[in-house]
């Protein structure tokens, strides 16, 4: 039966440090989250949920930090398919296996390669030998790299360490100069040429090249992102840029929603009343939990409008006028984003965003209203957008939900 003892003899702090960063990520397919971005981002394909998707991140959690096996991380798997009704593709005895395979081996490499890119470590064992997992149904470019022996920092390693694409079970070892030599070596080999195969990617049309012998998305050494944040001093810090996740091009827009002049409030009312109107819309009862529409639980009541010593505040709420509107917004959004952007209390960290985009046209307004409902850690806050071309520099990252699908 597989455990974490075959990726490695116990579980360490590097290899737990690189998963318990990353963040719980809605997504509707493998390609959502693409490449370096798994360093950061935690995603099962298909599961668009944030409750599916936290609760897979606490089962691998146990296998990480526990050691859990397979067959543990099976008990966990079933529990959370039955608690959330998701309907996933493929048997399940594949899709766990996968899940649970992928991610583990995932964060061990990460692991393994941020011990190694040690100044210190380097100049102890300066090279790094590729070894084929011995597999019996094998990848003929994986056979051909096995003991390919290559200087640690050797350009090649940036797209070759493993794992390289799904059950991939090679693995990168660190090695000396008396290794080399007691193995017959004098110098390292040369890396050798790729031979490329195309890749389209079918959400922006792009065409990327991919080494043969790589799975699209693997093409990038474990950790290396998150490495380069995790040693950086805060001093030193750059500006941080939101991880670009999801498709470049955008998607259509859904067609706006047409409202009467009389959906909008007057300024100047006293905060319980706009508290009212926002409430109001979703008709519930101070103690209700809603449902948005792609069935994560949202608490509406009037403790949104608290802060924490009880004192009623509005402030979320930039332009008044539209409180119903915003409340709209969560009701029947046109579109749902998730996006990871950086966490500025935390340097080199991220945080999960969820957007809820409603686009209206107001009777009697030029320009389409866009009203903006936006949940990050806990809180939320809001925002209205006129014109298409402002409204359109908000969709980003992944979008789990469009009207559109609705209206097929």
């Amino acid at each position: 039966m597989p455990s974490v003892a075959e990726y490695g003899s116990r579980p360490f702090k590097e290899a737990i440090d690189y998963f318990n960063q990353k963040l719980p990520l809605p997504t509707n397919g493998w390609q959502d989250v693409y490449d370096q971005q798994h360093d950061h981002a935690f995603m099962v394909a298909g599961a668009n949920k944030t409750s599916i998707i936290e609760g897979f991140a606490n089962a691998l959690q146990g296998a990480i930090e526990g050691g859990e096996t397979l067959q543990d991380f099976r008990k966990r798997f079933d529990s959370i398919v039955q608690k959330e009704g998701w309907d996933y593709n493929g048997s399940r005895h594949w899709r766990s296996r996968l899940i649970y395979e992928t991610n583990i081996r995932q964060a061990y490499n990460a692991g393994r390669e941020a011990q190694m890119a040690d100044p210190a470590f380097q100049k102890q064992f300066p090279y790094k030998e590729y070894r084929h997992s011995g597999a019996e149904h094998y990848r003929p470019q994986h056979k051909a790299w096995d003991r390919l022996l290559l200087l640690a920092n050797d350009p090649w390693w940036q797209v070759h360490s493993p794992s390289n694409g799904y059950g991939c079970k090679c693995k990168a070892f660190p090695r000396s100069r008396r290794w080399m030599q007691r193995n017959g070596k004098t110098l390292p080999d040369q890396a050798p040429q790729d031979t490329f195969k195309e890749y389209l990617d079918k959400r922006t049309g792009e065409v990327i090249q991919i080494p043969l012998g790589i799975d699209p998305g693997f093409e990038h050494r474990p950790g290396a992102s998150w490495l380069r944040h995790a040693t950086l001093k805060p001093a030193e810090l750059p500006t941080v840029k939101p991880i670009p996740i999801g498709p470049a091009a955008k998607p259509p827009l859904p067609a706006p929603t047409a409202v009467s002049e009389s959906v909008l409030m007057a300024d100047g009312l006293a905060d319980e009343v706009y508290v009212k109107a926002f409430l109001d819309e979703f008709g519930l009862a101070d103690t209700s939990i809603f449902k948005d529409i792609k069935n994560e639980a949202l608490a509406i009541n009037e403790l949104l409008f608290k802060n924490a010593n009880g004192e009623r505040i509005t402030t979320a709420i930039k332009d008044k006028r539209y409180t119903r509107l915003l409340a709209r917004a969560l009701i029947q959004p046109d579109e749902i984003w998730n996006m990871l952007e950086p966490d500025q209390a935390r340097p080199g960290k991220y945080k999960l965003k969820r957007r809820y985009i409603s686009r209206f046209q107001i009777a009697g307004e030029a320009e389409l209203t866009h009203s903006i409902f936006e949940i990050t850690n806990g809180t939320w806050a809001t925002s209205i957008v006129t014109g298409t071309q402002q409204a359109n520099s908000l969709r980003q990252g992944v979008q789990v939900y469009s009207s559109l699908e609705d209206s097929e």
